[in-house]
């Protein structure tokens, strides 16, 4: 069974794993290998002076957390039965005198069996001790575990937001990108109604210009006419000279407009383009006439 308990003094987490004689899930023989093997590097490369935590066992052998703490109580109960031999040599004294010294033979015996008793509480310490470690090293990597998920968790919502607000920021621009099209086609159209104007203009002052040529040769052919007839020319002749002044000064005015307007619309459609992401870029590519 495996408890938790809260140390209000030192504010950190206890794991207390206690046996409630069921059947434990052992891991593995692979999994059990793996442990051995990865306790076995990090404990020569501590020169054997303290054994591995097992969160750095957990990470060489690339086990779960219950696997490295099953495997690594067996590894160090192992460690320690190596270290404490289990067999005890009878004295020779209670061999000699077995047969005419009983109670000398029972005070010996005693004695070794205190001294094994000895031992055995010795290693039933040392185990416990290490148990009480092996709980500690297990508390503090599910800490630090605990740490590592919640870190990941902040940096994936982190994440999460940044992703929204450029989906929304590519949104946004895109709408703006899809009105300015919309107002260029509007433009475009302006300008070619503005083109077919100038031109109707343009025709407009040539015919003007021929009746003023016109004008010209019948004042010529009536010069010899009267004072009135004279007048009457040239009344009409300033006439077409005014019509043709008014249409030219419209015509330019007209025309300037239109680039001035083309102007302002491929400087905001360069604007809009510079501000959309990379992926949007192939909706600002525009013909322009």
């Amino acid at each position: 069974m495996i408890r938790l308990k809260v140390d209000k003094n030192s504010n950190r987490i206890i794991l207390i794993m206690t046996s409630t004689g069921a059947a434990i899930m052992k891991p593995a023989s692979d999994t059990i290998e793996r442990i051995y093997a990865a306790a076995e590097d990090l404990y020569e490369q501590n020169g054997r002076a303290a054994y591995p935590t097992v969160d750095a066992v957990r990470k060489a052998a690339r086990v779960n957390m219950n696997d490295a703490n099953s495997g690594m109580r067996e590894w160090r109960r192992n460690q320690m039965a190596r270290a404490v031999p289990a067999a005890v040599q009878v004295p020779a004294a209670i061999m000699e005198v077995q047969a005419t010294l009983a109670a000398q033979v029972w005070q010996v015996a005693q004695a070794v069996a205190g001294e094994s008793l000895g031992v055995a509480q010795a290693a039933w310490d040392a185990e416990r001790n290490q148990l009480e470690t092996l709980n500690k090293e297990m508390a503090d990597a599910f800490e630090a575990q605990a740490a590592e998920l919640e870190s990941l968790r902040i940096g994936m919502r982190a994440a999460a937001d940044e992703a929204e607000s450029a989906a929304a920021t590519g949104k946004a621009l895109q709408g703006e990108v899809d009105s300015l099209r919309a107002r260029l086609t509007t433009l475009e159209s302006d300008a070619s109604r503005d083109a077919a104007r100038m031109e109707e203009l343009a025709r407009r002052a040539n015919e003007l210009r021929r009746e003023l040529d016109h004008a010209h040769q019948e004042l010529a052919a009536a010069h010899a006419g009267g004072r009135e007839a004279i007048q009457a020319h040239a009344s009409e002749l300033a006439a077409v000279r005014i019509d043709a002044r008014q249409a030219e000064a419209l015509l330019r005015a007209e025309l300037d407009a239109a680039r001035q307007q083309q102007r302002e619309l491929m400087q905001i459609v360069s604007s809009a383009s510079a501000t959309v992401p990379h992926s949007e870029a192939p909706y600002n590519r525009m013909d322009h006439r």
